[in-house]
């Protein structure tokens, strides 16, 4: 006789708060005498890498202005998911939106003087600084803020936290150290950590895997490649079933947390997870 395995769905009806996904069985069962496995899951990449709670969501720039002296402007995130082509794309509309640029006036192309970049090659995030002019350019008009320094030169990035620091590679500090006439490029010293979650586990609160000192995870959810707020899926090719315990029970909790544990901050509900029980005779 073929092996009996029965499908199971945890989906949004089933959601119960941090994370945490509850199914309820019609009657108890002997979770001894049963192994499970995921099937499959569906679910949106919806947790913030950056926000107020994390701490990382903060920095200035440091702009030259009127003379010699220079403004400092502090910069705050509004809580979501990054990549360093948004946080440099924030950067750009907050300067633009502070008065901070020159505009060609017969294209209307904005020019700022800072970027954020990653530089694939070297694995690392860079700073570039271009200096800004001592007097407003020639077909150009100027934003409403913006000041011509009596000496040339570029705004430097202020790295307030570690917390914003870890993210993009900088240590605490000013980047560069000091402001250049010329263009200056700062490059991370530190192993960019963009998302502090790299894989997302499916844990079961009744799954005992003698063999895994985290016994109650049955599988490892990559979302590699896949964009904030876009659909995460993934069906496994090969079952892998955990033994349960637990005793007679008539329901089971499903946890998604980071590879730390750490329970997920979803903000998307909407979850489609395939469970596959396996009775043992």
């Amino acid at each position: 006789m073929a092996e009996q395995i029965y499908p199971i769905i945890i989906n949004k009806s089933n959601y119960v708060n941090n994370s945490t996904f509850e199914y309820k069985f019609g009657s108890s069962f002997d979770m001894n005498n049963i192994d499970l496995a995921l099937g499959s899951i569906s679910m949106f990449y919806s947790w913030r890498n950056i926000s107020a709670l994390k701490g990382n969501n903060t920095f200035s720039i440091i702009h030259p202005d009127t003379t010699t002296t220079n403004v400092t402007l502090n910069l705050t995130l509004p809580d979501g998911g990054y990549e360093i082509s948004d946080i440099n794309n924030y950067i750009k509309y907050f300067l633009i939106d502070q008065g901070y640029y020159i505009q060609n006036s017969t294209t209307l192309e904005y020019t700022i003087y800072c970027e954020l970049r990653i530089n694939p090659t070297t694995y690392s995030i860079e700073y570039v600084s271009y200096p800004v002019p001592t007097s407003l350019p020639s077909g150009y008009t100027a934003g409403s803020s913006i000041n011509f320094p009596s000496i040339t030169r570029g705004p430097q990035l202020s790295v307030l936290t570690s917390n914003f620091g870890s993210l993009i590679g900088f240590a605490v500090g000013s980047f560069p150290s000091a402001q250049s006439a010329t263009i200056d490029t700062s490059s991370s010293t530190l192993i960019p950590v963009l998302s502090d979650v790299q894989n997302v586990l499916v844990t079961v609160d009744s799954a005992s895997n003698p063999f895994a000192p985290n016994s109650k995870i049955i599988h490892s959810v990559s979302y590699s490649g896949v964009s904030y707020s876009s659909l995460i899926a993934d069906a496994p090719n090969n079952l892998s079933f955990v033994p349960q315990n637990g005793g007679s029970r008539n329901q089971i909790r499903i946890q998604l947390t980071d590879q730390n544990l750490k329970p997920l901050d979803i903000l998307d509900t909407d979850i489609t997870i395939k469970l596959l029980l396996r009775i043992n005779k």
